[in-house]
Formats: structure tokens, C-alpha cells, sequence
């Protein structure tokens, strides 16, 4: 038989040694991937007869089970697993003039690495089918960012919480080891032990970080909680043992200021952030909160900022809202910080997790999840302390990637690829649950700069822009999401826009507009605002120029600073109470805790306004029973036949001033405005309560 061209067809067999090439010998045809056993997929040439054909299918002891539209053939080749046998055949059909190609019958899956720890099915948080109860997709995409990176051991992750059990079969590969702690001294003595403090640091032996609650180099977890978060953010990857972490490879520095009580004293927990920022670590996870506002604190995250160090940290389990009742460290006001809100495995919002629209950035999986505990073991916990080491984690896999990234573009990457669902929407700054393969993406062209800036209205409080839709890579796609900044001069130029302020700004992006509420603007001011394009892996658009504003004058229609009853209605035990701080305030409860069962009020004597743009001030300060005993604020503008929530307080806060604009609360037609503040408790439980001061309105003077 020969081709058209005149070629003859060579026979399979004893001519094998001449038609093997070196280079046909040296190919792996895929076979060095996963493939299904004993199969091949062969195309011969369309010249070769179908007797040839048969006569290389029998050479190779081959069975056709499929012939595919394209003429190619899978074939079941007679090699019994033997992997060896099967690269044979397939250099033996390879070398044939008239086979085009052979190759491996791969094995293919949805673009993600999974791992081969036993456990890794119970980590909805990390991938999520729906298989068990949750919601296909509900997690962070750990698998497919996998694809791209597993972690890397030179990204070192401080965990400040309860300590680490440094011993767990599934964490130890991935404990810190303190290289000037490390080795032999000058005496041949191990430095681990040596009882020396050989890197010169402050601290003698810390060869695997510190316990700052015992003043020791032993930061051993009693207590469960640490080591259950450093499970997630780096339980070894792939080693056939327990749980993976979102890093299968990292180092992990356990950095021990909470006791077995699982509590902590503020001093020892600001000598771990310090002892982090020494240590020059990449990212600092904070699973924990409480005491209030503390400049130690706040200094020593000021200091981990300058020195480029993320600083993920939970948003807190009290179900408020951290705009209103601020939960440290979280609430602090550094842009190294992420704060993180906690979801469920249906993308829904745990019923435990505090929001903020402003204060809190992102949420991730919180609830029920399953981690290391000490002593070799696992166990579920929930809370936004499970949440935060999922996002410590695509942080730590983002610096593995990038290892030149900054903090700063660390946190973009994370905050901008998250995916939004709706449980989050305005209760996050983003909206969105994070997303660890889309944090991974590669991508350096910055969108184009904002154009159609202007100012179409404004409030008491309030300014409404709009602008043209700025694109994601240059002029193309569209922009993730926008930034806008207030300034009292124009924003001119990058130093101007670097010192001007981050304004809280309602986006609402269209095909062909997009328009923002500035809100929280102080009373008969004026200035200049500005915005630029941000791209969904935090690629910052050029700037534009800045449009004036001045807000709506407005005046103060009435105030009650607490100094009598006078005009004011009161049920059950409301009061005045001489308060240390404020003087005459109004309680709930003067001189006495509250009772059980209470739903009383204190209702503000009417106020006429002109129109429903009306802004209530206050000064409050709380003592109640957390989720269970609430304070709500309410208005009505229809002179009290319906009631209007503006907001509900609970839990025990210091007296900080309150601003409410009403507008989109009250009645369009609005003329007269009452304020309430109803308090209710529960069956049990009486603590100090709730006190009012300084209640004002404010508004356009009404005609006449």
C-alpha cells in the first residue's frame, strides 16, 4: 500500500528500532499526568486503509471502545495498570508514519487542586458542592486558587490568640522555627535552650514565638481556640492527615496572650502585635476582641501599619452593628486592618456575627467549622474568630504569589475579588464573602480615569454625585467599585488626594451612569470631593478633578439637654439621673438597675419642620443585657400614630455621641417630627441601663 504521494506504509514490528527516533522515544504523550489506566486516544492519518489499521491495533494489543467525530480513537490497550507497558504502545504507535498523535487518556477535573487529607470534605468554608446541607459555591474557593499557588514557607502569618499546639501532626510542618534561635552558639549549646537571648530581641529562647500571658518561649495552646484557627490558615496540605488549611505550605508564629480561660490582659496582647511587628511577619491574625477604645493598642497597630504588616481581625460575636457600638481591634481606624464578619455554609450571615457598613470590610465562612484542636484532634467551632483565619490565609496565599505586594495591596486584592451575596449587602463596606482564587489573579493595568464628575444635589448632611462609568483595564470592562475622598481644598495631584479624607459613600454603578451619596458631612460646611476607579485586584485609576460642594444650610429646631421632664412623656421608671460625666441625663432606671419584663419609653415633645430633611443628635451610653435587653430609637412623623425604627442599642457602651439623618425614614410630606426611646429587657438580668443627653433636631427653618 502507498500514500498518494508515493510513500510507502511501514509494518508495526521488526523495523520498530529504525523508526524510533530519539525524539519520539523521549516523549511522555501526557502519561506522566493522572490518566485513566490502560487507555490511549490515537489518531491515525486519514491515507492509512482500514487493513493497516487493524494490523497496528493487533500489534498493540488495542480495543476500540469510541470513535470520535474528528476520527480520533479511545482504545483499551492490554497492559493491566502497568503504566510502563502503556508509554511502550504508545512509542510504538507514536513512531508509525501513519499515526498523527497518541495521547493519554487524562484525567480532567473543574480547575482544582484537592488535596488528599481525609478530612478535607467536612471544609465547606474552603470548597462547598452542596453535598452536605449548604449551598454550592458558598465557601472561598480554595481548590481552584490552589491551582495557582498552595503557600509558601518564606510568608511568615503571627497568630495572636491562645497559643498553638506546635506539636499537632497537622501543624508542626508549618510551625516558625526563630533562625537566631536556632543552631549552636559559641559553646556548642543548642540555642533553642540555651537560656540565652542569642538574636538580641528581649526575649531568651524564642525559637517558635512567645507566651505573653506566662511570660515564657512555651506558647502551647490550653485552651483549643488557637490552634483551631491556625488549622485553617495552615494545616499542612496534602499529607494524608486530617484537615488542610487554606496554605498548605507556611510559617506560623503562635504568639500565646490568651489564657486557658480564653481571656487576656491589653498590655499582654500589645506586646504580641509588637513582638509580631520585631519579627517583621506578613500578616497578623487577631481572632478576639474587647475592652473598648486603648491608644496602647491603637499606637501598636499604627506601628504594624508603618512596618507594612496586615492586620486581619474579627469583627466580634455580640449580632450589632460595629458602625454604632464599635468592637476593638477590629473598629480601629488603621488601613492595615481587615475586619471580618461571619457567613454560613448557605452565604447566609450568622445570626452571631456583628455588620458594619462602614466599620466592617468582608465576610467569610464562620460557622461550624471544622479545624485542629491540641492533642491530635478536631472538633467544629463557630464564630467570626473561624471566620477571620480563612481571610489570614488568602492573605498569606496572595504574599506567595506576589511576595512583593504590600499590605495595602493585600488588602485590595482580598476586599475587591470578593464575590457579593446578598446577606452581606450594606452590612459590609464590600458586601461580599471573600474569594481565594479570584484573589489570585494576575492583572497590572489600572482602569482609566473617572470623567463626568458633578454634583446633583444636596442634603443638610448629605452630597449626591454622579460621574461616567470609568472601565477595569484601561478604558475597557468596567470598573470593581469607586473611591471617593473629601477634602477642604481641591484634590489636585497625588500628595492632595494621599492627605484628603476617605468619605462614606453610597455607589450605585449603571450601564451608563454612576451615582454616590456622600452622607456624615458636618452641618453648613463646604469643600471638594473627588473620585477614582478601582479594578477588581485593587489597580487604583488616574485621578480626575475634584467638584465643590456646599451643603443645605440647616438649623437647630430644638434641643432638650435633660435638665427637667418638662413637656416630656415618660412611662415606667424614666427619669433624671446626675450622671459623673454629663450631669443631668435622662435613665431608664435613675439610681437602679432596670427591671425584668420593662417596655417603657421617653417620648420627645413634637417638633415642626419644614420638609423630611431633619437630622436627630444625641449622646447615649449603654448598660444592657447583650441581644437580650435593647434600647430603640424611633421617630414618627404623623405625630405618633406610626412608629419608625432608627436604631436599636444593646449590649454595654460608653457614652459616645449619635447622628441620624432622617430623610429616608420620615414621610415625604413630613411637618411635625416626635422622637422616642423605648427600652425592653427581658426576664432576667437587670444591669445599670440606658442613658439619654442632648437630644437635638435639626432641619431648614420651617416658613414663617
Amino acid at each position: 500500500m502507498t500514500l498518494a504521494s508515493g510513500k510507502a506504509w511501514l509494518p508495526l514490528g521488526p523495523i520498530l528500532a529504525v523508526l524510533l527516533t530519539p525524539a519520539a522515544a523521549a516523549k511522555t504523550f501526557n502519561l506522566e499526568g493522572n490518566h485513566v489506566p490502560d487507555q490511549l486516544l490515537v489518531k491515525f492519518a486519514p491515507g492509512l486503509a482500514a487493513p493497516a489499521r487493524q494490523k497496528l491495533l493487533a500489534a498493540a494489543g488495542a480495543k476500540v471502545l469510541h470513535t470520535f467525530k474528528s476520527g480520533a480513537l479511545q482504545l483499551a490497550i492490554a497492559t493491566k495498570g502497568d503504566d510502563k507497558a502503556l508509554r511502550s504502545v504508545a512509542q510504538q504507535l507514536a513512531a508509525h508514519n501513519g499515526v498523527v498523535y497518541v495521547e493519554a487518556n487524562a484525567i480532567l477535573r473543574a480547575d482544582a487542586t484537592a488535596p488528599n487529607d481525609p478530612d478535607f470534605g467536612k471544609l465547606y468554608g474552603l470548597s462547598n458542592d452542596g453535598s452536605t446541607g449548604g449551598a454550592a459555591g458558598a465557601s472561598i474557593h480554595a481548590p481552584e486558587a490552589w491551582d495557582l499557588t498552595t503557600g509558601s514557607k518564606s510568608v511568615v502569618v503571627g497568630i495572636i490568640d491562645t497559643g498553638m499546639d506546635y506539636t499537632h501532626p497537622d501543624l508542626s510542618a508549618n510551625l516558625w522555627t526563630n533562625p537566631g534561635e536556632t543552631g549552636l552558639d559559641a559553646n556548642g549549646h543548642d540555642k533553642a535552650t540555651n537560656g540565652i537571648d542569642d538574636d538580641g530581641n528581649g526575649y531568651v529562647d524564642d525559637w517558635h514565638g512567645w507566651d505573653f500571658a506566662n511570660n515564657d518561649n512555651d506558647p502551647m495552646d490550653d485552651n483549643n481556640h488557637g490552634t483551631h484557627v491556625a488549622g485553617t490558615i495552615g494545616a499542612h496540605g496534602n499529607d494524608g492527615v486530617g484537615v488542610v488549611g487554606v496554605n498548605w505550605n507556611v510559617a506560623m508564629v503562635p504568639l500565646k496572650f490568651l489564657t486557658s480561660a480564653g481571656t487576656g490582659a491589653l498590655a499582654d496582647a500589645v506586646k504580641a502585635i509588637e513582638y509580631g511587628t520585631s519579627l517583621g511577619v506578613h500578616i497578623l491574625s487577631n481572632s478576639w476582641g474587647g475592652g473598648g477604645y486603648s491608644d496602647t493598642m491603637d499606637a501598636a497597630i499604627q506601628a504594624a501599619n508603618a512596618a507594612g504588616i496586615l492586620f486581619v481581625a474579627a469583627a466580634g460575636n455580640d449580632g450589632t452593628d460595629n458602625d454604632a457600638f464599635p468592637h476593638y481591634p477590629s473598629s480601629y481606624g488603621e488601613d492595615n486592618i481587615i475586619a471580618v464578619a461571619a457567613t454560613d455554609n448557605k452565604d447566609g450571615l450568622a445570626a452571631f456575627s456583628c455588620i458594619g457598613r462602614n466599620t466592617v470590610d468582608v465576610g467569610a465562612p464562620g460557622v461550624d467549622i471544622w479545624s485542629s484542636i491540641p492533642g491530635n484532634k478536631y472538633d467544629k467551632l463557630s464564630g467570626t474568630s473561624m471566620a477571620t483565619p480563612h481571610v489570614t490565609g488568602i492573605a498569606a496565599l496572595i504574599k506567595a504569589k506576589f511576595p512583593g505586594a504590600t499590605a495595602a495591596q493585600i488588602k485590595a486584592r482580598i476586599l475587591n475579588t470578593a464575590d457579593p451575596i446578598p446577606s452581606l449587602t450594606g452590612k459590609t463596606t464590600t458586601g461580599a464573602r471573600v474569594n481565594a482564587f479570584n484573589a489570585l489573579e494576575e492583572d497590572t493595568v489600572p482602569p482609566n480615569a473617572v470623567s463626568g464628575l458633578s454634583v446633583d444635589g444636596t442634603g443638610t448632611s448629605t452630597v449626591d454625585l454622579s460621574w461616567l462609568p470609568a472601565g477595569d483595564d484601561g478604558a475597557a470592562g468596567t470598573a470593581k467599585r469607586y473611591e471617593v475622598r473629601i477634602a477642604a481644598a481641591p484634590i489636585e495631584g497625588e500628595a492632595a488626594w494621599a492627605a484628603a479624607a476617605r468619605a462614606a459613600a453610597a455607589v450605585s454603578a449603571g450601564p451608563a451612569s454612576v451615582h454616590a451619596q456622600v452622607s456624615g458631612l458636618a452641618f453648613n460646611t463646604a469643600g471638594y470631593l473627588a473620585v477614582r476607579a478601582v479594578d477588581n485586584v485593587g489597580n487604583v485609576g488616574a485621578l480626575a478633578r475634584s467638584v465643590a460642594y456646599a451643603v443645605r444650610p440647616i438649623m437647630k429646631l430644638a434641643e432638650n439637654a435633660a435638665d427637667s421632664l418638662d413637656g416630656v412623656g415618660h412611662e415606667g421608671t424614666w427619669g433624671l439621673e446626675q450622671d459623673a460625666a454629663k450631669g443631668s441625663v435622662f435613665s431608664d432606671s435613675p439610681g437602679t438597675p432596670y427591671d425584668v419584663n420593662v417596655n417603657a419609653s421617653l417620648t420627645m415633645a413634637p417638633v415642626t419642620v419644614a420638609g423630611n430633611d431633619v437630622t436627630l443628635m444625641l449622646s447615649t451610653s449603654t448598660d444592657l443585657e447583650s441581644n437580650y435587653d435593647f434600647g430603640f430609637i424611633e421617630v414618627s412623623g404623623d405625630g405618633g400614630a406610626t412608629w419608625l425604627p432608627v436604631d436599636k442599642l444593646t449590649g454595654t457602651v460608653a457614652w459616645a455621641a449619635k447622628t441620624y439623618n432622617l430623610a429616608g425614614i420620615l414621610g415625604a410630606k413630613t411637618t411635625s417630627v416626635v422622637v422616642r426611646f423605648r427600652m425592653t429587657s427581658d426576664y432576667s438580668i437587670g444591669k445599670d441601663g440606658w442613658k439619654l443627653d442632648d437630644v437635638a433636631l435639626y432641619g431648614a427653618a420651617p416658613a414663617g
